[in-house]
């Protein structure tokens, strides 16, 4: 790292370190299991929730990749659950299997489902409950959010932390300002482990058209600020995503961020993702 704060060449070994075991983020869409099958045993794989979808698919599709050894982090949405009995229902679901952590999330759903409204609600319901999950993920926002202002998306992590093991940060382009993040969160006391969420070796289209949607994406801020990486998106047929990688991979060198690995947004383009992990590490 230079005085300035701003990564220098980096080490190929920080590169691997980083991408040692990452995390394959997947949407349970029809074929999924298919696209998995690539993954080697015990890798770890997330399984996101949407209104579109259902939480019924996102088990049905946890449980089917648990079982041909995958590592399987079902996402529980909050604001897609109906109380404390579905959760129940949910929770009971996973017994049995080798299923030991959730990733739990506010969730899109307009109204919610229930009382649960944001992912705060639905970790303290879940921990006034017996449970299998020896680890739980929760969310961060290193470049904030269109709809919840910093100082919320701030107290909103400080309510969470006590539940939690470590926080995924959403998609971002930017490994400065991630970086500048997690450093103002640890001085704010959250000390759980971060895993960094980057986008997979994915088709330009769809990564164009997530980013605009999740998280500051929606916001003209956004557009101003990461114009540049849109239109590069734009004139090839998938994102490479190793220069950023290799920016993230320098700022978490400095062993004071706690950057403990790697989460990638396949969008469900696996191999691709999968193939350029083997390459860069």
């Amino acid at each position: 790292m230079s005085a300035g704060g701003v990564p220098t060449v980096v080490a190929p070994a920080a590169l691997s370190l980083l991408l040692q075991e990452p995390r394959y983020e997947v949407i349970p869409a029809r074929g999924i299991e298919q696209k998995t099958a690539v993954l080697p045993a015990g890798t770890t794989v997330t399984v996101t929730a949407s209104p579109s979808l259902g939480l019924d698919r996102t088990l049905e599709a946890s449980v089917a990749l648990a079982a041909r050894g995958l590592r399987v982090v079902p996402h529980f949405s909050a604001r897609m659950v109906a109380g404390r009995d579905h959760l129940r229902r949910l929770v009971d679901r996973l017994e049995g299997t080798d299923i030991r952590e959730v990733f739990v999330v506010g969730g899109d759903a307009d109204p919610p489902a229930g009382d649960f409204v944001d992912a705060g609600d639905l970790l303290e319901e879940l921990a006034a409950m017996t449970h299998p999950f020896t680890r739980i993920g929760i969310g961060g926002y290193p470049e904030g959010h269109p709809l919840i202002p910093d100082d919320k998306l701030l107290a909103a992590l400080k309510r969470k932390q006590p539940y939690a093991t470590h926080l995924v940060t959403q998609l971002c382009f930017d490994a400065g300002a991630l970086a500048r993040w997690v450093g103002a969160i640890r001085a704010e006391g959250i000390e759980l482990p971060v895993l960094v969420g980057l986008p997979g070796v994915v088709e330009r289209r769809k990564l164009a058209e997530i980013s605009l949607k999740a998280g500051v994406g929606a916001s003209l801020s956004y557009l101003r600020k990461h114009g540049r990486q849109l239109v590069t998106l734009a004139r090839s047929r998938r994102y490479d995503p190793t220069g950023l990688a290799r920016e993230v991979a320098e700022y978490a060198a400095d062993g004071s961020l706690d950057i403990r690995g790697a989460h990638l947004f396949t969008f469900n383009q696996v191999e691709p993702t999968l193939d350029w992990v083997q390459r860069s590490s």
